[in-house]
């Protein structure tokens, strides 16, 4: 009988020293994921205004260059204008809403007048004691004010962090937008020559595709807010202009905005009555259609060049990280990180070309080597 081989055995050793450099990282990776949800509320503040930043960049550095201006006042003319865009248009949304609310306000004796001497309302009154209902929950409305007053005290809380964060994303984005080409030439300093040229390309190209996409997003959401517009001004449907800016607003966030905008527009026209709301449904639809499969496929590809598939993907990714504001930022970051690949792709296909080359010459100078001379 043949002896079997004997199985060597393998012992492993693991120094302390190894432990410990494992729990370290394990302990340091732990705590950087604490740390980075801790702050996540400031780390959207921060990546929105670099977005906003990276985008309205392109717009200083034309003033740098055309008119031409120091970085220090095409910053300050660049945000001045946006600032009154965005002032003009939340004044063209509050006034008309400040105006119909007092309207309400101040005819509201009437219409309870009004209310209360309808036949109707008079017959119900007999049958059910509505009015008397009325004036006992009138009664124990002071007993029930503390918990008004904590609601009241919640919303007004929500709007004011609402606007301290608008405000601190603006100045971020304007001390950032003035420190940018500091910053990007102190990141720079830290690369290789071929590297920070290399890096420096592909910056320049996300901020032109930023400024492209911020730039056919708003056109896109002012073509829907303008057919919107006119189509309730054709229908005779009240707040026209609010409504249309409402449905801009949404139309911003992608896939669902614009039909959640289309959802509030019709439901006001129903208001008006039937044929003013199929009519705007029938409108609004119809416009969707066209946008979905002709304007927006025309400015994502002159803008980001992302295929519809990875829209969607990173939009959804997006909205489940960060909620709106990551479906807003989940379109330009796909094409930013499309052209960052794309950028390191070919970089890796030069080298394989080289090597290949040099391959091909090795080859060829063996063989020739292997080849005796003829003779002469």
């Amino acid at each position: 009988m043949s002896e079997q081989p004997q199985r060597q055995r393998v012992e492993v050793v693991v120094s302390a020293r190894t432990v410990l450099r494992v729990l370290a990282l394990g302990t340091a990776f732990v705590s950087l994921a604490y740390l980075l949800y801790a702050v996540r509320d400031v780390l959207i503040l921060v990546l929105l205004s670099a977005f906003l930043a990276f985008a309205l960049n392109p717009a200083v550095v034309l003033l740098e260059r055309r008119v031409p201006m120091r970085r220090g006042p095409a910053t300050i003319t660049v945000f001045l204008i946006v600032l009154f865009i965005v002032g003009a248009f939340v004044t063209a949304i509050v006034t008309p809403l400040y105006d119909e609310t007092e309207r309400f306000v101040n005819d509201l004796p009437a219409l309870v007048d009004d209310i209360r001497d309808s036949p109707l309302l008079r017959d119900l009154d007999r049958k059910y004691d509505i009015f008397d209902s009325l004036e006992e929950q009138v009664d124990q409305l002071p007993a029930r004010l503390p918990d008004a007053g904590s609601l009241l005290l919640g919303v007004a809380g929500a709007v004011f962090t609402a606007v301290i964060n608008a405000l601190t994303v603006l100045f971020l984005t304007f001390f950032l937008l003035l420190e940018l080409p500091t910053i990007t030439r102190s990141l720079l300093d830290l690369l290789r020559p071929r590297a920070a040229d290399r890096a420096e390309r592909v910056q320049t190209e996300i901020n032109v595709t930023l400024a492209r996409y911020v730039v056919g997003v708003i056109a896109i959401a002012s073509i829907a807010g303008i057919v919107t517009f006119v189509t309730l001004t054709l229908l005779g449907v009240p707040f026209a202009l609010v409504l249309a800016l409402v449905v801009a607003v949404f139309d911003l966030v992608p896939l669902i905005g614009a039909t959640i905008g289309l959802v509030i527009v019709v439901l006001v026209a129903f208001t008006q009555g039937v044929t003013p709301g199929v009519a705007m449904l029938v409108v609004g639809i119809a416009y969707q259609q066209i946008e979905n499969n002709v304007i927006q496929p025309i400015v994502q590809k002159r803008s980001v060049s992302v295929s519809p598939f990875v829209v969607l993907v990173s939009v959804l990714l997006g909205a489940s990280l960060l909620g709106v504001v990551g479906a807003l930022l989940a379109i330009p970051a796909a094409g930013s990180i499309q052209i960052a690949l794309r950028e390191v792709l070919e970089e890796r296909r030069e080298i394989v070309k080289a090597s290949r080359h040099e391959l091909e010459i090795g080859s060829d100078g063996e063989a020739n080597a292997d080849v005796e001379p003829a003779p002469t």
